[in-house]
């Protein structure tokens, strides 16, 4: 299965990030192929202009 984790927490040392990280770990161990966006890395602007 493919299943897409999405994080948006600006600390990278926060329990969200940890979360983030075990959950996609896990899902991995078990075959699934993950992928992960951390939007605040990514520079992810979400006002959009119009």
């Amino acid at each position: 299965m493919k299943i897409l984790v999405v994080l948006a927490h600006p600390d990278p040392g926060s329990f969200n990030h940890a979360i983030a990280a075990a959950a996609a770990g896990a899902l991995r161990e078990c075959g699934h192929e993950v992928a992960v966006h951390d939007l605040y890395r990514e520079g992810f602007d979400p006002i959009l202009p119009a």
